[in-house]
């Protein structure tokens, strides 16, 4: 008999995703740490779920409810259930979100409603930085030593380096038109977030920030979840080296797989990350009910959003994105 039980027990949450961790791709989505995170920025209800076969734990979703819906993970790529690889268990996501309304993200399609627009791309790390240098295409090779030559500096940390990530990351959320999330959200997850390690990468021109990114690890699994780069270096590659900057820190920690997150399918984000020669895994978002038009999907928004200054952007930003995730 297979039940959902409501996670009080992160220990065994933790024991088990590390014995599953090299036969199946466990995100960071799947920190149990993060309903906390997120319930004590947005105010969510954390949701976590085990699932149970008789007296063994073979299963366990990450989630949040949110408006009467499971939302497994908002603000993330991924979540949805990571299932024991010895066990043959189909899952009911109707009975493991209690019967309530669902967007579950996954790498499987698992109801009737699907939006399958988005993909992740993911590298395998390799044993050392000039092997994970010669397993990217030539000229992305090129690029990358190109601006390493420029004299940039940057800087690896925390805490420390979190006014200067945020001020790049708002400013860049602006240019696009989209709202960016507040920097509450940044400065709980680098306070309270557990099982892995927050890491912020920043780069300079003299005192200028002109690139920053913000990666999040669990287990085996790295990803930079939100960078940005001034517009005027695009020339010189600068989105490149904060991503191999990154990525370099990946390989010194000995992860198995840094990815560079989701992105729309066939856009210029996804063309950037083509070139690292990564696995390209779709994601699924599975829906309880049929989907209507997203309001990402609202382009005048976008040009209304951009229209305003940036203080009322981080400002209402804030408050949007607890509804946008």
């Amino acid at each position: 008999m297979i039940q959902f039980l409501t996670c009080d027990d992160n220990n065994a949450w933790n024991e088990f995703l590390e014995k599953e961790k090299d036969n199946q791709i466990i995100t960071i989505a799947h920190n149990p740490c993060l309903g906390s995170i997120l319930t004590k920025t947005f105010g969510y209800k954390s949701h976590n779920k085990l699932i149970v076969k008789g007296a063994k734990l073979v299963g366990v979703m990450p989630s949040v409810l949110f408006r009467n819906r499971v939302v497994s993970m908002p603000h993330f790529s991924y979540g949805g259930p990571i299932i024991d690889s010895s066990e043959d268990i189909e899952v009911d996501l109707h009975a493991l979100t209690d019967g309530k309304k669902y967007e579950i993200r996954s790498f499987s399609k698992l109801s009737e409603h699907v939006y399958d627009k988005k993909i992740s791309c993911v590298l395998n790390v390799h044993e050392s930085v000039d092997v994970q240098m010669m397993s990217l295409k030539s000229k992305l090779r090129q690029k990358i030593r190109k601006a390493e030559k420029l004299g940039y500096t940057t800087k690896i940390g925390g805490q420390e380096l979190l006014d200067e990530f945020y001020w790049g990351y708002s400013r860049k959320m602006l240019e696009f038109g989209s709202p960016p999330l507040g920097k509450i959200f940044f400065k709980n997850l680098l306070a309270d977030y557990k099982y892995g390690e927050v890491q912020i990468a920043v780069i300079y021109d003299g005192d200028k920030i002109i690139a920053s990114g913000m990666a999040l690890s669990y287990l085996n699994f790295n990803e930079v979840c939100w960078s940005s780069t001034d517009s005027a270096y695009n020339r010189f590659n600068i989105h490149a080296l904060i991503c191999w900057e990154l990525l370099k820190s990946s390989v010194e920690k000995r992860h198995k797989y840094f990815s560079f997150g989701r992105s729309t399918i066939d856009s210029n984000n996804h063309r950037f990350k083509k070139q690292w020669n990564p696995l390209e895994l779709p994601i699924s978002y599975n829906y309880s009910e049929p989907i209507g038009k997203s309001i990402r999907e609202l382009s005048f928004l976008t040009k209304i959003w951009k229209r305003q200054p940036l203080i009322t952007s981080v400002y209402f930003g804030h408050i949007v994105s607890k509804y946008i995730y």
